[in-house]
């Protein structure tokens, strides 16, 4: 770690292990629709779609699905705010967005 820190750089993504989840994720629909907008998936939603898919989950794989569709849905709410940087950017913590728009405006006028 002391070497990718050195070099400012990201050390790189662990092997995607238990792909079949966010597949079925996908497959399912990453979240639900409730009266004020997305929810995350229900446990309904999650048993109905294995059971009509003959999908057979653990427990840990039925907790895994509704806490993905969990997280989904904060990221979706947090990528709201337009000054936040992409997940898979590494950020620019050192930009202050305030003088940022300042210099635009000033070259906009």
């Amino acid at each position: 770690m002391e070497g990718y820190k050195a070099r400012k750089a990201d050390p790189p993504l662990p092997p995607l292990t238990a792909r079949h989840v966010f597949d079925w994720l996908m497959e399912v629909g990453p979240a639900d629709v409730g009266a004020m907008g997305q929810v995350p998936l229900g446990w309904s939603t999650i048993r109905d779609w294995a059971d009509g898919t003959f999908q057979r989950l653990s427990a840990w794989e039925f907790r895994t699905l509704r806490k993905l569709s969990a997280e989904y849905l904060a990221e979706l709410s947090a990528a709201e705010d337009r000054n936040r940087p992409a997940p898979w950017s590494p950020g620019r913590a050192d930009i202050d967005p305030k003088t940022e728009e300042q210099q635009l405006r000033a070259v906009l006028g």
